[in-house]
């Protein structure tokens, strides 16, 4: 049984404030030209995306570097929904260090809070929880080789600094965000897949991501 985590791309998606918008359009038709072919225009970094550390690190691993496996192994789903901080937005250590010794061998961290349902509205891009500096250095010492969220960044939109990302893709943990249907999961561990394009020295590229489990474990809407 598998899950889609993936947003639908389109000229409609949302974008991160200060990126360009997307666009897509026929570039022919099957009338005009006995074919169809779209054209797209979209940044490495929108809609359900992964960052390598070349986004924000001088000199860092490229996407193209990494081996086709290294987006595929098991996961563990990290439930945020009400247990981070409201008033400055963060999801502490003390939680994600318990989520650690619970979870010593996992490849993907998955934070799930709930915000992809805001997908689409304004209020996306505002209050979402992120990690704090000091759960971030701690998610670099484990065996974690992304951490996955279904928020529009793992910094708060005011944080010019971007000291998680710094953090994170500074020790090569990846990271992908703005995944979806992360509630649709009912079990605690599974098989991720984070399929990114093949774009040489790719500092991110678009995702088709889904969860694939060995028996029935989703959640009915």
């Amino acid at each position: 049984m598998k899950i889609d985590l993936t947003h639908k791309i389109s000229a409609r998606m949302p974008y991160y404030p200060g990126t360009p918008k997307p666009e897509s359009s026929k570039f022919c038709t099957i009338e005009k030209e006995g074919y169809t072919e779209l054209e797209l225009k979209i940044t490495t970094h929108t809609g359900t995306h992964i960052d390598a550390p070349a986004h924000i690190i001088s000199g860092g691993k490229t996407l193209d570097m990494y081996d086709i496996g290294d987006f595929m192994g098991t996961a563990a789903i990290l439930d945020c929904h009400g247990k981070w901080d409201h008033h400055n937005r963060l999801i502490h250590h003390t939680f994600v260090e318990e989520f650690l010794e619970r979870n010593p061998t996992v490849d993907f961290m998955v934070l799930r809070t709930g915000w992809h349902h805001k997908w689409g509205c304004s209020h996306y891009f505002e209050g979402f929880p992120v990690l704090s500096e000091e759960a971030a250095r701690l998610i670099t010492q484990s065996k974690v080789r992304c951490v996955c969220m279904d928020t529009i960044s793992a910094d708060r939109v005011e944080d010019s600094e971007l000291p998680v990302h710094r953090a994170l893709l500074g020790s090569g943990v990846m990271i992908a965000e703005n995944l979806t249907n992360l509630d649709k999961i009912s079990e605690e561990h599974f098989e991720l897949y984070l399929i990114p394009l093949y774009i040489e020295h790719a500092d991110g590229s678009p995702l088709r991501a889904f969860a694939k489990f060995l028996k029935g474990v989703i959640h009915a809407d």
